[in-house]
């Protein structure tokens, strides 16, 4: 029994809600990092969440149930997703370098930075 990631949660609560919708259609769910993320739920973003599997065979079955719940897919928003920066964080990003540069020039200036 191979098992592939289908769907991927910040919290096990909402993993347990579709683990529930699936096991109801026959589909067996194993929730991979879901006692991890319970402990710390600040290790959520770095282990990359709480991976809802189904047995390969499944994996059809599965995504058409979580798509018609809503679930978003794993890479469904990188595809959409054109990459760089928006607008107003490029103006947030040059606002603080130069608010950076005007500081370090204040303080090197004053005599409070000695090189």
């Amino acid at each position: 029994m191979t098992f592939i990631t289908v769907a991927i949660f910040h919290l096990p609560q909402d993993a347990y809600i579709i683990k529930a919708r699936l096991e109801s259609e026959g589909i067996p769910v194993f929730l991979k990092d879901e006692y991890s993320v319970q402990t710390e739920n600040f290790l959520s973003n770095a282990i990359g969440g709480v991976k809802l599997q189904v047995d390969e065979h499944d994996a059809l079955a599965a995504t058409e149930i979580l798509k018609a719940q809503g679930v978003e897919l794993p890479g469904e928003s990188d595809k959409n997703h054109k990459g760089g920066l928006k607008k107003d964080q490029k103006l947030i990003l040059i606002f603080g370098v130069l608010l950076i540069v005007v500081l370090f020039l204040f303080l090197y200036f004053n005599g409070s930075l000695d090189f």
